[in-house]
């Protein structure tokens, strides 16, 4: 399945965290690291691990975590 930006993602309980800034993959090793989201237009990216994602539907990116502790992730530093 293909994840984008603009994807929505949300916490473990289905809260809305933010939308997929990028995605964070090695694609010739097929290897995925994880996502970069932005939680409103204005704010900074956060980074989530691949360790932290659940599940990805076409609907969302689940992470593990509830919504207030994706809100606390450490910046996306490119």
């Amino acid at each position: 399945m293909a994840v984008g930006k603009g994807h929505p993602v949300v916490g473990a309980e289905g809260d809305h965290v933010g939308k997929v800034s990028r995605v964070i993959a090695d694609e010739q090793r097929d290897i995925f690291s994880g996502i970069a989201f932005r939680p409103g237009l204005l704010e900074g990216e956060r980074y989530a691990p691949a360790a932290l994602v659940q599940e990805i539907t076409e609907e969302a990116i689940v992470l593990s975590i509830p919504a207030d502790e994706a809100e606390r992730l450490d910046p996306y530093d490119a």
